[in-house]
């Protein structure tokens, strides 16, 4: 029996929901967010609201009702890759909470701990740790969204990090083990490095798409709204102004840092190209920036969701969440 599953990626301006059956992608949908429901670090400032957003999002879509899985934004969860000593499971759950002391605030009992098991690289040994994807977010925070898709009547079974979104989605993948993705979502630019199970390197770029909008709105004396819908359309042919094209270039000189740091570190990196996602990704000149300054191919997200199209680069996390397959 083929196994149906949601995918919720929740952003600051839209959310995307993706319905999967047995892994393949059935359908990808964006919905623009209510202005002020959910605030700049992504979290929900009115939940009253959102329950009933989703509830109706849910009627107007037609979503079915099983098993749905959220990615929660960088700002409330923590996900990294850490070795820990051979110990039981037990043990490992007592101990997790130390390794995210620069996260946690007050007590490690109003936090959950999760992790998934990666397998050992090439002259890894057992004996010197167990290599694993591990999490920690509030609980407080989980259950409020566990609470908010109950209400609304969506399934809500799994809540977990951007990392292990991406992870779960390139493990479906063959002929492949090193994948670096470019997130160019509205506040930050996310560099994300996953090879095989687990995420390699990673950093946030505090320039985004409402960067580039402000930009616009300064260069031509408007709002930033209305410059987000210049933007869009290319009007007044604001892709090639001065500032646009120096902020396209500021942003990618900072994602080749990242990847010039990442291939110093891990001298084995066969890494020859990028998948652009996001809301950014479809801007001509910042992917050009990109693909002159960072030197690497910029692979279609679409190959990694086949057909879907240029809708794929912002349903990435959506997907890889309703996939499935870790803890």
């Amino acid at each position: 029996m083929a196994k149906t599953r949601l995918g919720f990626d929740l952003g600051s301006s839209s959310m995307k929901v993706a319905l999967l059956r047995d892994n393949s992608l059935v359908r990808l949908e964006k919905v623009r967010l209510p202005e002020n429901l959910v605030d700049e670090r992504g979290t929900i400032a009115l939940p009253h609201m959102f329950t009933q957003f989703l509830k109706q999002t849910k009627k107007e879509l037609s979503l079915p009702r099983v098993p749905a899985a959220l990615v929660l934004p960088p700002s409330q969860v923590i996900c990294r890759l850490v070795t820990m000593p051979n110990m039981t499971a037990e043990q490992l759950m007592m101990n997790l909470p130390y390794e995210f002391s620069d996260f946690i605030q007050g007590v490690a009992d109003q936090y959950f701990c999760d992790y998934a098991l990666c397998q050992p690289a090439e002259g890894e040994e057992r004996e010197n740790g167990v290599p694993m994807m591990a999490a920690v977010a509030a609980k407080n925070t989980l259950a409020g969204y566990y609470k908010m898709f109950s209400q609304a009547g969506i399934r809500l079974k799994t809540v977990l990090p951007q990392e292990m979104a991406l992870i779960q989605l390139v493990q479906a993948r063959e002929g492949r083990e090193e994948f670096c993705f470019v997130d160019l979502g509205h506040q930050f630019t996310r560099i994300t490095v996953v090879w095989r199970d687990r995420v390699q390197a990673t950093r946030q770029i505090a320039l985004g798409g409402r960067s580039l909008d402000l930009a616009i709105a300064d260069e031509l004396g408007v709002d930033a709204f209305l410059a987000g819908t210049y933007k869009a359309g290319d009007y007044h042919s604001v892709h090639s102004s001065p500032r646009v094209t120096d902020l396209c270039e500021r942003i990618a000189v900072e994602i080749l840092k990242v990847i010039n740091f990442y291939q110093f570190t891990y001298r084995s990196s066969s890494l020859e190209d990028i998948f652009l996602v996001g809301g950014g990704a479809v801007m001509p000149p910042l992917r050009k920036a990109i693909a002159d300054i960072v030197g690497l191919n910029l692979r279609a997200p679409e190959e990694l969701l086949p057909g879907d199209g240029e809708r794929a680069a912002e349903g990435i996390f959506a997907a890889g969440a309703g996939m499935g397959g870790q803890k």
